[in-house]
């Protein structure tokens, strides 16, 4: 999806940032005890490699994904009839001073999925959506984004079938809402680097495009007011 560069202009210090702050972090959990929102490591990894195969190109993802997703192990249940749909909000607070200058950024990301099959090991569907600044905040989702434009976003839909074939779409409408967010108190996993976790509340609504460009097209909501697991990541200067 090299194609979706352009997604991010304007990035290039922040990635070079978390680029650095992931170089340094290694896998961890502190979930502890039964959780009913834990994520069973199979489902995880299913999850992992749709969004990992489907996204590697794309110019933030693989420096996200290895900032955060280390960390992820809790996902709310928010059925509707037989929907299982499973939710994560995460919310990066980045303010430090890099050797390219400071990087000041607020962005939120939603990954949700469901129709996980453990005798495939694949799930049948992941969301993944992107926007500016966090709770509350109002993003319009759009084909092009930048967390230094207000009010935008992005997001993709990922299928797997079965045989791990992947189809994608990029968003071409909709939003991503978040309302509230409430954390406890903070962890630190490594010099400058804080995390939370918490319930983030919202809703989102998609509808994008196949991959190439094409009048294919889907569309996914979810309403997540009553809250979903969420995590915060904090960097600051070491």
């Amino acid at each position: 999806m090299a194609s979706h560069n352009a997604i991010f202009l304007g990035m290039r210090k922040l990635i070079l940032a978390l680029t650095a702050v992931g170089a340094v972090i290694t896998a961890c959990s502190d979930a502890g005890g039964v959780d009913p929102d834990a994520i069973d490591g199979p489902e995880l990894a299913a999850v992992r490699r749709s969004l990992d195969s489907a996204l590697t190109n794309d110019t933030l993802y693989p420096t996200l994904a290895a900032v955060v997703f280390p960390f992820i192990d809790r996902a709310s249940r928010i059925p509707t009839g037989n929907d299982t749909t499973r939710v994560v909000a995460i919310e990066l607070d980045i303010d430090a001073t890099t050797v390219n200058g400071p990087v000041v950024a607020n962005f939120t990301a939603i990954l949700g999925w469901r129709g996980y099959r453990p005798a495939s090991h694949t799930v049948d569907s992941v969301f993944f959506l992107l926007g500016a600044g966090r709770a509350p905040t109002d993003d319009s989702l759009q084909t092009m984004w930048s967390p230094d434009s207000a009010g935008t976003g992005t997001g993709f839909v990922i299928h797997q079938a079965t045989d791990s074939t992947r189809t994608i779409w990029l968003a071409r409408g909709g939003h991503l809402r978040t309302t509230t967010a409430t954390y406890g108190a903070g962890r630190a996993v490594t010099v400058g680097i804080t995390l939370f976790r918490g319930m983030v509340s919202g809703d989102f609504a998609i509808t994008a495009k196949l991959v190439p460009d094409s009048t294919t097209t889907v569309t996914a909501l979810k309403d997540f007011g009553g809250g979903a697991r969420a995590l915060k990541v904090r960097i600051r200067d070491s």
